[in-house]
């Protein structure tokens, strides 16, 4: 039963940051000084939730962000999807403590899914005129390396707050459907 809470939970908590991102973050689609927070989710999801759990978070998501930022149809998705499988991926092979990675791999991860986003964007649309700039996306991801300490906190919280309340209440359950090793005990003594 706390497999699709903790999901649910954290669509919600998604979907919240998407609010805040394209309400009060984002006064404009590609204005510069945006943290990327559902990229923070995105990634948190593929450190910590099993393959098909992170799916079902970040796709809610990232079709909401694109529906209500998105300049190009499915750029929001795409880079969600590409980083958190990106991430995924790299976090099952990392020799060293999570702890150490997380933060650095999150942004590094983003810098080059946004490098994939935008040779793509300029093979599809040359029109456009959509170029790669260093300097505002080493801002960016310098921005989103920021925002996702305290989020990735927060979201740590979250979930030990609900596995706790789910295990206590999976605990009491066991206790009053008659505990045999409780009952025995108890007689013992």
């Amino acid at each position: 039963p706390d497999a699709p809470m903790l999901t649910i939970a954290f669509i919600l908590v998604g979907l919240l940051l998407a609010v805040a991102q394209t309400t009060v973050l984002m006064p404009a689609p590609v204005w510069i000084a945006a943290p990327d927070l559902y990229y923070a989710l995105a990634a948190y999801a593929a450190y910590h939730f099993s393959f098909c759990r992170g799916f079902l978070i970040i796709l809610p998501v990232s079709c909401i962000m694109d529906v209500y930022s998105g300049t190009v149809v499915g750029m929001y998705p795409a880079i969600c999807g590409c980083g958190w499988l990106l991430l995924k991926f790299m976090a099952v092979k990392m020799p060293v403590r999570s702890s150490f990675y997380q933060i650095p791999l999150t942004g590094a991860s983003h810098l080059f899914v946004c490098w994939l986003t935008v040779l793509l964007l300029d093979a599809l649309h040359p029109e456009e005129g959509i170029s790669w700039h260093w300097p505002p996306m080493l801002f960016r991801v310098g921005l989103l390396c920021l925002a996702a300490v305290p989020l990735f906190r927060f979201f740590h919280f979250i979930e030990n707050r609900l596995r706790d309340r789910f295990l206590f209440l999976r605990a009491k359950r066991s206790v009053a459907d008659g505990n045999q090793f409780r009952q025995d005990r108890g007689g013992r003594e």
